[in-house]
């Protein structure tokens, strides 16, 4: 090795793990297992720096120090490679000074940030930021480092923003270095509270309006959007500091807090809590971009244009400490009534109004919109005559029409008066149509989760619950009432549930819906099946009552449409119907498919157009004396499927001891404890849904973790051995319900024991495989059932006799041959079935797949060396392979 190679080598010793990611060469840090830089292989390479030569090995391309792993790389000779790192060291990677040590004064601390900024900022010049510019903001002049720097054990190369933190005293108390890519690390020692990176200098004199953003890059595209001195508090913790600063220098200017909406399904949104906080503590507004994503304004600018993100950022902008709603030109809202000033006269000169009585005290107390920024509504409040509040998210599309539809809604639900003059409904319109409350809400049609807070329809539980609310066209009757407290319903009804299977697990299922969502999993239902007056009815009322009161259960007597209706009153919830039995066969088993599937029928418009068909994710409940595949086919269905059985399980409801019951707790009879259940019912419900769901939502991600945990436990431990395909999905859900179950009770919520509805769901599981009669895939049973069924009523008929040939019936499916027994011997009865035939016999199933399953059940025991056919030479027709079946195939 030459003198220049070592000497660079000498060099480079202990800057290794700066001079390979300056020149782009990626490694682990901390001696960890990582993806190789050459083959690409991940975990097969580890950077070690052995000595500070910069020393690595990968399983797949050797091992060498850091300049081999150069040459490696960039395919030039070491001395080439030397070179570009003598090249380096001479000075062209900049590396950021070691913070001061932990017991340093603050003083010197701040000496040693000003002496690092100062270094850094004197190799910088001003320019215009590629970060920037792949945003699309351009034209704007920053200081930008002329030389790569290391901090943090990250590389900023060439380019990367120098930006200065600052106070309103123009005090440097930090910096911010962002990369081209967009890495960002502020350097060591820099104090945030309360300093920001300013778009502009500090203005001398007082300003109108300052605006306060997360991020610098949205600061900038703020200054685009609206007037005013826009500052990035780098930070939302730091958002509350700045404004505070603000407010203090300057009391009387307009401070608009633009936070960052950190929308994530199912956690909380710091971004707009920070925010709002920051935009109440200092009398302020604030400003978010709307939508269940994640955007801040730079993102929803670049996404939807500045003229939208323009309209949007003053659209969206409220102070949180305003509540009050201004009433439109002309209106009035007295005590009594809501009135309108008409003007005498057409120009208005003379001063002389006529008071227009319109209706009974009314309120529009926010405006909503969906997710999306459409579905506009109004949110309306009222006194009944009993001094009862009411809500009704109305949408606007309401106010289409004449108004019928409105005033309905509002009479109904106790707005005593409405006036019948024609102009004073109109005006009643108008007044809601041009109400601007400050407040905003988002709508949502269907209850359950939204978000981290879960929507019932007079009540919204989570956090963030003041911003969301379920909107429809008509203000529907509310399915999840309530009465007493969930430690009456444990005393009344959850505790008689323990030690009886059918009541355990049909609890379970009502609080399993609303984990539905939040571990991914899919919806389906069960039906108990058993005989008149067993219980099963009694059974579905106690799941109920955990819900709501006896109107939440509902009968199989309803419309597909209907239920489409139904089901999103119940998303992420539980819906139960009783006696199947009155609905259409037919019907029944098209709605368990609609049930299961999670989505209504897809309706058009006038124009032609598609609307979005609805969803809904939910289990459900059924009863009925026979199962779903037994009505189905006593209606004419010839075919239900599969598909229909995994979707809604049949569960028989009688357990052998008390029909549904198999423990009494001291009641006479079955009678008599159904009787007690029935009317407990009546007198506590809906209160323990409620505390679960304000479980769910305080403890949303820690529950989520444990639920997904112990699924796949419950799984394996429910899972009956050499099971098919459709078994195991089955088996899925009755883990889940078990999770509910188990999970509730260590909540408190159900007054079981641990293991408790873990015992019923394998209670009920085992009852369900008792009556299906065997653990295989659905579809294989039935082309069993469907061979053994046509050659046991057919063996006569459709076969030839072997042995007589004047036995040839016209339509043969093939030959019978019986071998004669004698006093040592059996007789044997051999089917040599034709392909032709075996295409009949096996109807809509698979024909090869049948004759394995044929195989693997004993019916088929003499096959050829490479098919399940074997060559026979059959009577008049010679040499031909057949299907060849012994006589276990007959039933």
């Amino acid at each position: 090795m030459n003198m220049h190679v070592s000497g660079t080598l000498k060099n480079a010793c202990g800057n290794w793990p700066f001079i390979l990611p300056a020149l782009g060469i990626n490694v682990p840090e901390n001696n960890k297992h990582g993806t190789c830089p050459k083959c690409g292989g991940k975990d097969r390479f580890r950077f070690d720096d052995k000595d500070g030569r910069g020393t690595w090995f990968c399983n797949q391309c050797g091992n060498g120090d850091g300049l081999d792993l150069l040459c490696l790389l960039s395919g030039k000779n070491k001395s080439a490679a030397a070179a570009e790192i003598e090249k380096l060291l001479a000075g062209k990677v900049a590396t950021a000074p070691a913070p001061a040590k932990k017991n340093a004064s603050d003083a010197q601390k701040r000496a040693q940030l000003i002496k690092t900024y100062q270094a850094l900022s004197a190799q910088s010049s001003q320019g215009e930021s590629l970060y920037l510019k792949g945003k699309g903001l351009t034209g704007h002049q920053y200081p930008l480092t002329a030389h790569p720097v290391v901090l943090a054990g990250m590389t900023f190369a060439e380019g990367s923003l120098l930006l200065p933190l600052v106070t309103l005293d123009n005090q440097t108390t930090g910096a911010q270095l962002i990369s081209p890519t967009g890495d960002k690390c502020l350097l060591s020692g820099s104090k945030m509270s309360g300093a920001f990176l300013a778009v502009t200098p500090v203005p001398d004199d007082y300003p109108e309006r300052v605006i306060i953003t997360e991020g610098f890059a949205t600061a900038i595209t703020v200054s685009g959007l609206s007037e005013g001195w826009c500052i990035a508090a780098v930070s939302a913790n730091n958002l509350l500091n700045v404004a505070k600063a603000v407010r203090e220098k300057w009391p009387d200017t307009r401070l608009v807090i633009a936070g960052d909406n950190d929308f994530a399904d199912g956690k909380d949104n710091p971004g707009r809590e920070k925010a709002f906080q920051a935009a109440q503590a200092v009398n302020g507004w604030v400003t978010i971009p709307s939508g269940q994503f994640k955007a801040d304004w730079d993102d929803f600018r670049r996404e939807f244009g500045v003229q939208r993100a323009r309209d949007a950022f003053t659209d969206e902008m409220v102070n949180p400490n305003d509540t009050e709603t201004r009433l439109p030109h002309g209106f009035r809202l007295t005590k009594d009534f809501l009135w309108f000033d008409k003007p005498v006269n057409d120009d208005g000169d003379s001063g002389q109004v006529r008071q227009i009585k319109i209706c009974s005290p009314l309120r529009v107390t926010a405006i909503s919109c969906d997710a999306d920024g459409g579905k506009f509504g109004r949110l309306l409040e009222w006194e009944d005559s009993n001094g009862i509040n009411h809500q009704w998210a109305m949408p606007m599309t309401v106010l289409a029409g004449s108004g019928q539809e409105l005033r309905e809604v509002l009479l109904e639900n106790g707005l005593h008066f409405i006036s019948v003059n024609g102009s004073a409904r109109g005006y009643l319109m108008e007044y809601i149509s041009t109400c601007r409350p400050v407040r905003k809400v988002t709508c949502v049609n269907k209850t359950g989760w939204h978000g981290s807070v879960y929507v019932l329809q007079d009540e919204v539980i989570g956090s963030g619950a003041e911003s969301v609310i379920l909107q429809s066209a008509y203000s529907s009757k509310n399915d999840f009432r309530t009465a007493g407290t969930t430690a009456e319903w444990i005393e009344q009804i959850g505790r008689y549930c323990i030690h009886n299977s059918r009541l355990t697990f049909c609890v379970s299922l009502a609080l399993a819906a609303p984990l539905l969502h939040l571990i991914g999993a899919g919806g389906g239902g069960y039906h108990l099946k058993g005989e008149s007056t067993d219980g099963k009815t009694t059974t579905m009322k106690v799941a109920a009552s955990l819900c709501g009161s006896p109107d939440f259960w509902k009968t199989w007597r309803a419309t597909g449409n209907a239920l489409e209706g139904i089901a999103l009153r119940r998303n992420d919830a539980a819906l139960m119907l009783d006696e199947i039995s009155e609905v259409d066969g037919k019907e029944a088993s098209r709605i368990a498919y609609m049930l299961g599937n999670g989505q209504g029928k897809a309706r058009g418009r006038v124009d032609g157009s598609v609307r979005d068909p609805v969803t809904w994710s939910m289990l459900y409940m059924s009863t009925g004396e026979v199962s779903i595949m037994e009505h189905a086919a006593e209606a004419g269905e010839k075919r239900t499927g599969a598909g229909v059985g995994v979707r809604m399980v049949q569960i028989p409801s009688d357990t052998g001891v008390h029909g549904a019951f198999e423990n009494l707790h001291g009641f006479d009879s079955g009678k008599d404890f159904a009787e007690h259940l029935e009317q407990a019912s009546k007198q506590y419900h809906g209160a323990p849904f409620r505390d679960w769901i304000r479980y769910l939502t305080a403890n949303l991600q820690d529950v989520t973790h444990r639920a997904k945990t112990l699924k796949k436990e419950y799984e394996r431990t429910l899972l009956p051995a050499e099971s098919g395909k459709q078994v195991g999905r089955i088996v899925d859900r009755f883990a889940l319900l078990a999770v509910a179950g188990e999970l509730a009770s260590l909540a408190g919520i159900t007054g079981w024991p641990s293991g408790e509805a873990l015992r019923a769901a394998q209670a009920c599981l085992d009852a369900w495989l008792k009556d299906r009669g065997h653990s295989a895939n659905q579809e294989e049973a039935d082309a069993l059932e469907r061979i053994r069924r046509f050659i046991t009523a057919n063996q006569f008929t459709r076969f030839a006799d072997w042995n007589d040939d004047k036995n040839r019936p016209a339509n043969m499916v093939g030959y019978r041959r019986v071998v004669r027994g004698d006093n040592a011997s059996d007789a044997v009865t051999t089917f040599y079935v034709l392909p032709s035939g075996w295409k009949e016999i096996c109807g809509t199933s698979d024909q090869k797949k049948t004759a394995l399953l044929c195989r693997e059940n004993g019916w088929i025991t003499e096959t050829s060396e490479n098919r399940i056919q074997k060559q026979i030479r059959l009577p008049e027709i010679g040499p031909k392979f057949v299907y060849v079946l012994n006589q276990e195939v007959i039933g």
